[in-house]
Formats: structure tokens, C-alpha cells, sequence
């Protein structure tokens, strides 16, 4: 029993003399600015609140004491100290009239950082020297650490406005040609056309546009492929059951074709040249030689205005009927107004944390 209360009484005295142990946070000289330099900044910066004051941040634990000695160098004035608690702003000590400070006790009822700030109620600057020490409390951490490190913390400042906002976009089907056909004469003939064309316009908004075409000698199957002609029903099925424009043209109805034609895109200012065979201003992507049937997809270019399809038999013997549908897809989107928030400025400020 003897032997355990020694042992108790040895232990609490480690940890009183452990306690009782003063640990030199920082030891320095400051130089503190007098009212005459503090007018002058002031002066030229809008009597703002001048930020040069001398400022410290430490670390504490709960039941830490923080010892305090400070002294005038220049003897005349008298100084302002304060010791805040750095998140929540509250006071843990305040002496606004002072030369000398000696062994200073404040008691720290939480573990946090400190801000030490120092300022002068001389005229003139003043040299001072500052020494704060932490008294570690019982039960504070052995291996705790009083220094603090810093990061950059982005303000920003937003300005709300009403805005209209895109909520929604539609995709809406229009015909620009229902299956029809074309009879082209074969090249060898010379009172018949080898070459025809007629004209598309575009709606306003067009996202993509389609052809679908088949060539036949045929005559008797020119009703019967024009019935197999789906690009209206295909494309606005497709729209009406995804909400979204179609992935590929292998999702469309392609019609049964069984002689060889061309079709071309043609600008309107090269469409008469076109006709009279000569060198005429045609669209890649929407063009198709030598098929006897298609489905084109127009995305990239022409898109907007008055285009013509030219289509063009090189058969030297006989003619053809061409059957041909064209459809447009248009986008319409759908707005609301809703209070929206935009940035305005965005400042940055320093903020220290704990190392522990």
C-alpha cells in the first residue's frame, strides 16, 4: 500500500514539474508604429484600418497558461497589447497603458490559436522587446505544438441577377420533301434531261438534315419503293422515344434500289451550271455517286439558307426514275428565368491553422 501511494505521489509530481515547465514560445524585438505613421497610411488609404500593426499567432492547449514579458526600449509612451482567441474573436486579455510587462499569467480555456497585437499610444515608433511563454498544462499533449501554419482563403463576392436559363431542348421533325420521283433520260439521249434538280430550304434552328434516295429502270416499282420510304416516321420515332437526336444512320430505313445514280448538293449560285454540265460548286458530305440507293446525314455544313439536290444519270442507254424524301430536324430550347449568382470580385486572405 506504502509503495503504491509512493508511486501515486511520485507520478503526480512528474506531472506538476512536467506542468509547471516553461517553454519559450518566441523571443523578439518589434518595432510598434506611432500615430504619426499610422495618420500617414491612413490618409492615403481612406482611414482604413492600418494593418501593420505588429501581429502573432500561437497554438495553446486547454489549461495552458501563457506567460507574457514585455519591455520599452525607448522608455517614453506607453504601449496597447491585446490576446484574442482566433476563431471566435473573444478577449483573453486587453492592457492599453504599459511600459513593462512582467511574467504576464493568462490562463487558456480552449485549445486554439492566439493573436497577439500590439500597438502604441506614442507619436513616434517604438522599440520594443516581446517574450511569450506557454506553460503546458496537466494533462496537455507532450509532444504539442505551438506553431501555427497559414493558407490562402478565396473570398468571392457574387452578384444575383435574373437570367433566362436554358431548362430544356426539344428536337422537332419538318418534311421538306415527301417521297417523290424524278425521271432521268439516259446520257445518250438528246431531247430528254440527264440532269435535274430542285431546291431545299432550310428552317430556321436546323441541327441536322436528312436524304434518303433509290434509283430503278424499273417503272412498276417506283409506288412500291416510295411506300418503303420511312425517313419522316423513322427519324420522329426516334425523337419521340429518346428525347434526342439519332445516334447513326444505320438506325434508318434504307429503300431497295437497283440501278446506279448520282446525287449532289449544289450551292444555289452553282445550280444552273449544274444543269447545263458545267463545273458547279458541290458538298462533300452530302454527296453520293454511283448508288443505287442511300441515307445521307447533313451535320457539319449547310445548315442555314437555299440549297438545290441535283441528281444525274450516266447510264448511256437507258433512263431512270429516282425516288428521293428529304426531312430536317429543328432545336428548340426552352428557357426559364431563375435568379442566378455571378461572381463579382474575389479576394484572398491569409488564415493560420494548427500543426497538431
Amino acid at each position: 500500500m506504502r509503495t503504491f501511494c509512493l508511486l501515486l505521489c511520485l507520478i503526480s509530481f512528474d506531472k506538476l514539474v512536467t506542468a509547471q515547465t516553461s517553454i519559450i514560445v518566441t523571443n523578439q524585438e518589434i518595432n510598434i508604429p506611432g500615430s504619426i505613421a499610422v495618420g500617414v497610411w491612413q490618409n492615403n488609404n481612406n482611414n482604413k484600418s492600418f494593418p501593420d500593426y505588429p501581429k502573432m499567432h500561437y497554438a495553446f492547449a486547454a489549461g495552458d497558461e501563457i506567460a507574457i514579458d514585455f519591455t520599452t526600449k525607448n522608455g517614453k509612451g506607453t504601449q496597447r497589447m491585446s490576446v484574442t482567441e482566433y476563431e471566435s474573436g473573444s478577449v483573453a486579455y486587453s492592457n492599453n497603458a504599459f511600459q513593462t510587462l512582467t511574467d504576464i499569467r493568462i490562463k487558456v480555456p480552449k485549445t486554439g490559436i492566439y493573436k497577439f497585437e500590439f500597438a502604441t499610444n506614442h507619436v513616434f515608433d517604438r522599440q520594443c522587446n516581446v517574450m511569450i511563454r506557454r506553460i503546458p498544462g496537466i494533462n496537455a499533449p507532450g509532444n504539442f505544438n505551438y506553431n501555427v501554419n497559414w493558407k490562402i482563403i478565396s473570398d468571392t463576392v457574387f452578384n444575383k441577377r435574373e437570367e433566362a436559363v436554358k431548362v430544356k431542348t426539344t428536337y422537332e421533325t419538318i418534311s421538306l420533301q415527301t417521297p417523290i420521283n424524278h425521271y432521268i433520260n439516259s446520257v445518250t439521249n438528246l431531247t430528254g434531261k440527264t440532269r435535274i434538280s430542285f431546291p431545299i430550304i432550310l428552317p430556321e434552328n436546323t441541327v441536322e438534315w436528312y436524304y434518303t434516295f433509290a434509283a430503278t429502270r424499273n417503272k412498276a416499282d417506283v409506288d412500291k419503293t416510295k411506300q418503303k420510304m420511312k425517313l419522316m416516321a423513322d427519324l420522329s420515332k426516334i425523337i419521340s422515344l429518346t428525347g434526342a437526336l439519332p445516334l447513326g444512320i444505320s438506325m434508318l430505313t434504307e429503300p431497295p434500289g437497283a440501278n446506279y445514280c448520282d446525287v449532289y448538293l449544289i450551292s444555289q449560285e452553282t445550280n444552273q451550271a449544274f444543269l447545263e454540265k458545267k463545273p458547279f460548286r458541290e458538298y462533300a458530305e452530302a454527296t453520293r455517286e454511283n448508288l443505287m440507293s442511300g441515307v445521307v446525314k447533313i451535320k457539319d455544313c449547310c445548315k442555314v439558307g437555299r440549297y438545290f439536290i441535283g441528281m444525274r444519270n450516266n447510264d448511256l442507254t437507258y433512263g431512270i426514275e429516282v425516288m428521293i424524301e428529304v426531312v430536317a430536324i429543328v432545336q428548340s430550347d426552352v428557357y426559364e428565368t431563375r435568379i442566378v449568382k455571378r461572381p463579382m470580385s474575389v479576394t484572398q486572405h491569409k488564415e493560420p491553422y494548427m500543426l497538431n
